[in-house]
């Protein structure tokens, strides 16, 4: 006969993994909506009965068990819809990034109202001119000019401030990302430890790794990463975490970020950009936030940047926005630089424009009509030797000989009624200064709207050179040079010299400003449409995700119902193996008593 105790045994297995079953579905249930949260379950496994060795054992004697037991609380989650989640997770931030970074470029160009855009800007300035045409004389046409120009040069200045501004949001943007990460990485080192110390006693941690686990979603929105768990030489389980091909966290190890400074792509006069690189690569005593003393080789920061490897996630789309200046398909590098480039050229090929067609004409001033003068120049500029730089220097007047050769304009007697032709002509290396942010009117035309020069002949000068001054026989100017100003508003072919050193035809003026504003609608278009796309393909990643890892409800419910069962089951198997000890002990042996 069986020892009759081991069924009481039995029976206390059974309540005891009912029991735990219970706890573990009203744990799933009370995680219902917590953020991270794997759905856990218990795996059964019966005891082996017990017995003497094998071949002791009575010939056709029946074994039975002795009961079940927990053998691990399990998660259910899949490491392959993981690493695919955090895959789309880090390209869904990438274009949703962009995207909002792009919607404040646009902003800039104003596509929605056209009344405040860059090409009504334009097409005001120079219609302006047409009344000045009609009506050469008068001041209220000149004033009116003198006023849209202005008009036209403040938006120019305002648009490039702007995109600076958000170019040093960016760079902040990415200060912070970078800090983000290290402190992520701190989190991970800890919670590998903590993972790895509870699970050399044998259980899984399974809420630490759950804490784990949301952490590198948090990772790979930030940057695009890969990650691998490893066993050590006991077997237990440590973590590997990779950033643009480098570790950053090799389970107990972090391998810090830090900032080193670069100058600005658009010049020494804008803020430095923050370039993120491994702190390994930088003394002990570097400090990122003292760009002036701390300074790195460009050699350091070209080997210790890791930028250039990144494929996706916030940091990419900040780093792309701050210094993208295009040139690759799919508009993916088209940043701010891009967009400053573009007005800058605006700038660029209107001073060269205007101004080779102003100094045609002879101003209508009381003082005296003068040729020659600027409607655009940029003032404070100096050359390396800290000589300021005038740009009149660069009107030239050439005589009639063959070939022509310039008068000297500070030679007594030099009067530019004797000059053949003049022109506007401003070397590469100081043409490439002129922005969008400091083009400026002339100093005359800015004193007075009266040295705006309409006139193609000189206004006072006898129309015989041998007669007197007679007031009837003095030119009383006309109209033609302000009318071929006008014509450059339909003169196609334009180009000029770029901040990326390659001359570009940027066609018309009115072509050019829509073209800018179509290339900000299109790029951001494009991220859009990128976005939505790895907008569905992230939701469909975590609704598989979270089919196989999240808390069902009906499934707990059915759980609740099956461990209950199960619980009164075993209950009711203790109460009648209590029966039969009872019968056992209290029965036994009175037979005829």
């Amino acid at each position: 006969m069986r020892g009759t105790f081991l069924g009481l045994e039995i029976g206390r297995t059974g309540l005891t993994t009912a029991q735990f079953g219970l706890d573990v579905t009203g744990h799933n249930i009370s995680n219902l909506d917590t953020e991270g949260y794997t759905r856990q379950r218990i795996v059964q496994t019966a005891y082996d009965p017990f017995s003497t060795i094998g071949k002791f054992a009575p010939v056709g004697q029946g074994l039975v068990g002795g009961g079940t037991r927990v053998k691990i609380l399990d998660q259910i989650r899949s490491a392959f819809l993981d690493r695919r989640f955090r895959d789309e997770v880090s390209t869904h931030a990438y274009w949703e990034t962009r995207t909002q970074s792009l919607s404040y470029v646009e902003s800039f160009f104003d596509n929605v109202n056209e009344k405040t855009s860059i090409n009504y800007s334009i097409a005001q300035f120079f219609g302006s001119m047409t009344e000045v045409a009609k009506d050469p004389v008068s001041g209220a046409p000149r004033t009116l000019m003198q006023t849209t120009a202005m008009d036209f040069v403040q938006q120019l200045n305002m648009i490039y401030e702007g995109l600076i501004d958000l170019q040093k949001v960016e760079n902040r943007a990415i200060e912070t990302k970078v800090n983000l990460i290290n402190d992520m990485a701190e989190d991970l080192r800890d919670l590998n430890v903590a993972i790895y110390t509870f699970e050399l006693t044998g259980m899984i941690a399974n809420d630490l790794r759950d804490k784990r686990n949301l952490l590198l979603d948090e990772l790979a929105k930030i940057a695009d990463i890969e990650y691998k768990e490893y066993p050590d030489q006991f077997g237990h389980s440590m973590m590997e975490v990779k950033l643009a091909g480098s570790i950053l966290v090799d389970h107990d190890r972090v391998n810090e970020l830090t900032i080193a400074w670069e100058q600005n792509v658009l010049g020494p006069d804008e803020e430095p950009v923050a370039i993120p690189i491994w702190k390994s690569w930088t003394p002990d005593d570097y400090d990122p936030h003292n760009p002036e003393k701390n300074v790195l080789s460009e050699s350091t920061i070209s080997a210790a940047r890791f930028d250039k490897f990144l494929k996706s996630g916030e940091l990419k789309a900040h780093i792309d926005m701050r210094d993208g200046f295009g040139g690759t398909v799919n508009n993916v590098d088209k940043g701010i630089p891009y967009y400053i480039d573009m007005v800058n050229n605006l700038a660029r090929s209107m001073m060269m424009e205007i101004n080779g067609q102003h100094i045609q004409g002879w101003s209508d001033h009381p003082d005296g009509s003068k040729t020659g003068i600027l409607f655009f120049e940029v003032q404070g500029l100096t050359y390396p030797d800290g000589t300021e730089i005038d740009f009149n220097d660069f009107v030239v007047f050439y005589d009639d000989s063959t070939p022509p050769v310039p008068m000297d304009k500070t030679a007594a007697g030099f009067d530019p009624a004797d000059a053949a032709f003049k022109r506007f002509e401003v070397p590469d290396d100081v043409l490439y200064l002129v922005t969008a942010k400091n083009l400026t009117l002339s100093k005359e035309v800015e004193a007075s709207a009266y040295n705006i020069a309409a006139s193609s002949v000189e206004i006072g000068r006898p129309t015989n050179a041998g007669t007197s001054g007679d007031p009837e026989q003095l030119q009383r100017g006309n109209n033609e040079n302000i009318k071929d100003m006008y014509e450059l508003f339909r003169k196609t072919g334009i180009t000029i010299f770029g901040d990326t050193r390659i001359t570009k035809d940027i066609g018309s003026f009115d072509e050019f400003g829509t073209t800018i504003r179509f290339d900000v609608g299109t790029t951001l278009n494009s991220a859009k449409q990128l976005g939505e796309t790895s907008r569905i393909l992230l939701l469909a990643a975590d609704n598989q995700r979270t089919a196989v890892a999240g808390v069902s409800l009906d499934e707990e419910m059915v759980g609740l119902v099956k461990f209950n069962h199960a619980y009164n089951g075993a209950a009711r198997v203790i109460t009648q193996m209590d029966d039969a000890l009872d019968r056992l002990i209290n029965g036994t042996g009175r037979v005829g008593l």
